[in-house]
């Protein structure tokens, strides 16, 4: 009796030690797996961060370029024309009207002075110094302005915050770079007649509002575009989009359509780090 109660504790005791090591062995697989879970999940973020600062080094590098080739359109050619041009004209006092070749001095005198007013045009359009020294409002004013006399018609801006506005000059120029982007991009395809700005803030987001009475697209129409579509412009905006975490929000309304770029207000981006072009 002795003997067979003794065999039927050391089953026992064998099964419960089974069945412990059995739970251990589980724990330690669960545990495995979570932390493997948890590192890929550290080294997708950490991924992330080193695309994004590549990105933002790349774009970075791109400003730099772009800022170097305006300084010499504007200081250099900008210069030879304007000197070009002034040396005509003070020819031109010598000429008489009567001389065959005085409208042909006269005609290249436009052309020169039309070449210069391009020149100095692109020039301010690569280099964001207005920006940079005057602030968001008075450029979008100043987007406004340029849209108006491009099209012809009446185009406004409009303002909704009311204190100022200090954002991190490299979310300065990626958010004003967007909205440039979207801005060749409404005039060129959608035709429209006039263009509303709308600046406002929520205590979380800023938004820039681009109503249009041309040819609207859908939330849908740019989704699908970013997925089918190779164009360098769509490129740079999705580009920059990922620099300040930005969304963009397409509606079609009857007629034209509404184009939302919304772009949250955090510590980093309202920080008043400064760059060099």
């Amino acid at each position: 009796m002795e003997v067979k109660k003794l065999i039927l504790i050391t089953i026992f005791s064998g099964t419960l030690f089974s069945l412990g090591l059995i739970l251990t062995l589980i724990g330690l697989t669960f545990s495995y797996r979570k932390k493997r879970i948890l590192q890929q999940q550290e080294f997708e973020i950490e991924k992330k961060n080193m695309e994004l600062e590549k990105m933002n080094a790349v774009l970075q590098a791109q400003e730099q370029e772009r800022a170097k080739i305006a300084r010499n359109l504007h200081d250099e050619v900008g210069a030879v024309l304007t000197m070009a041009t002034r040396n005509l004209k003070g020819t031109l006092k010598h000429i008489s009207k009567a001389e065959n070749y005085y409208e042909d001095v006269i005609f290249t005198i436009e052309i020169l002075e039309q070449s210069t007013d391009k020149i100095r045009s692109i020039s301010h359009g690569m280099l964001p110094h207005f920006l940079l020294k005057f602030g968001l409002e008075k450029t979008l004013q100043r987007l406004a302005e340029q849209t108006q006399k491009s099209l012809g018609n009446p185009c406004t801006f409009n303002s909704k915050i009311t204190e100022e506005l200090k954002l991190n000059q490299h979310y300065l120029i990626h958010f004003y770079s967007i909205i440039l982007e979207l801005v060749n991009n409404l005039l060129k395809h959608s035709h429209p007649h006039s263009v509303q700005f709308e600046l406002e803030k929520s205590p979380t987001h800023l938004f820039l509002n681009i109503k249009h009475d041309g040819v609207a697209i859908s939330q849908s129409d740019y989704e699908y575009l970013l997925n089918h579509s190779d164009g360098m412009g769509l490129e740079s905006i999705t580009l920059r989009l990922k620099m300040i975490n930005g969304e963009l929000l397409y509606q079609r309304n009857s007629p034209g359509g509404t184009i939302q770029l919304a772009m949250p207000l955090t510590e980093t981006n309202l920080s008043d780090e400064k760059i060099n072009l």
